[in-house]
Formats: C-alpha cells, structure tokens, sequence
C-alpha cells in the first residue's frame, strides 16, 4: 500500500506481483482498491498488479472539487505515467471503464490492452439524470444511509443479492456505503454528468474487450452496442 503525488493529488494505491508487464485496475464508482481483492492475486504470478482509487473516494484524497471525467482521465494518464516506464494493461469497472475509454483514445503510447467492465461510452441517460438528482438532494440533507437499501441492486445483480455464498461480501459493502460521507456527492455527479465520447474511439488502437453482466442496472448491455467500432478493430 501507497501512495503517489499525481496532478497535485495524492493518489492511494496497492501493488503485488511482479513482472515485465503491468495491469492497473480501475474501480467502480462508490468503490475502491478493495473491490479487486479476490481478482488482483490471480494475476499477481506473472504481472505486476495495481489498483488505485480515484480522487475522491477511496483512500486518495478528496480536493472538493475535478469529479469531471476530463479530470480524472488527466489524473489515470499521470498516474500511469508516475507508475510505469512502459505501456499497461488497463482493466476498468464501469466508472472505470468510463474513464478508461477516453484515456486509450487521447493517450495511447500508455496502454497495451483495454477491458471494459459494464461500462460505456455515452452519456448518462436523462431519466438517470433525473434519479441520481433526487439521490444527490437526498444524501446532502440526510446522508447516505436512507439510500443503501436502493443502492445496493444498482451495484450487485439480483443473482447476487440472493446468493447465501456472497451474503458477507453484500455485507461487507453495505458498511462500505454507510460510512460514505456526504462528499461522495462529487464524484457521483463526475459520473452522471459526463459527456458523450463515442465519437473518440476511432482513436482507441490498443486491443479491447468488453464484458457486460446481462443483470447490470446501471450500464446495461444496450450501452456496450456503440462500441463495434472498437471489436471491428481487433475482430
């Protein structure tokens, strides 16, 4: 565990394994490094593995202000940058990913491969918009705490939610929800005011993969249908 000054930020990240190559994993929002806790250590054989959290959230530091996915792709390329000599590997869960995307299109020279997690590349639906409005004037006057019980089916799949086998891992993320300060507000609106890049991925020259969980609420498999310009590449 450790951290990095990045664009002024101080960046939190883990790292284990070893190896020429590098896979940096970018979290979903809400999340942190420790969503990638059962994954990392697969890989940690022969990659060097590392998770950072974004401003904001996690352990790096929140600045009150540069949510904006403009922002956090700078703070992922100066990240990646500080980390790293040579391309990595960059694997990203929704916020991830969104961020993800327009990080391989306007820097290339940094990634060797792309895998996009239930992301997308468009803008946020306004019926979303709509939501996540309520969800924001709600949480800066009480908290987050009367929206975990909602929060929780936009994050985890029905099979999930019902499977006995994962009830301590829901557990363990519904008192990560509950202990989000009102803060979180900023990088939520990071998200959901984001702009559409599609037109940007004719840039994207790295190899892609995109996975979507046909359970996914939040970025729905519709979502990963603008992207065939990007498996046509490498199909």
């Amino acid at each position: 565990m450790a951290s990095i000054n990045v664009n002024g930020l101080e960046v939190y990240y883990t790292e284990q394994g070893s190896g020429d190559e590098t896979i940096v994993f970018g979290h979903g929002l809400l999340m942190d490094t420790s969503m990638w806790d059962a994954v990392a250590p697969q890989f940690a054989d022969s990659y060097r593995v590392i998770c950072f959290d974004f401003r904001g959230q996690g352990k790096t530091a929140d600045p009150g202000h540069g949510y904006d996915m403009d922002t956090l792709v700078s703070d992922t390329a100066g990240f990646i940058k500080a980390i790293s000599p040579k391309p990595v590997h960059y694997v990203g869960l929704s916020m991830g990913g969104m961020v993800g995307l327009p990080l391989a299109a306007r820097h290339p020279e940094l990634l060797s491969s792309l895998v996009l997690l239930d992301s997308s590349a468009q803008a946020e639906p306004w019926w979303n918009k709509i939501k996540y409005a309520i969800m924001t004037v709600i949480v800066n006057i009480f908290g987050v705490k009367p929206l975990v019980p909602a929060m929780l089916p936009l994050m985890f799949g029905k099979s999930t939610l019902s499977d006995p086998a994962k009830r301590e891992m829901i557990a363990y993320w519904k008192q990560k929800l509950l202990a989000l300060k009102k803060t979180i507000v900023g990088p939520v609106s990071g998200v959901t005011k984001r702009r559409d890049v599609t037109a940007e991925l004719v840039n994207i020259v790295c190899p892609a993969l995109m996975v979507v969980g046909d359970e996914d609420r939040t970025t729905t498999p519709s979502c990963a249908k603008i992207l065939p310009r990007i498996s046509r590449r490498w199909s």
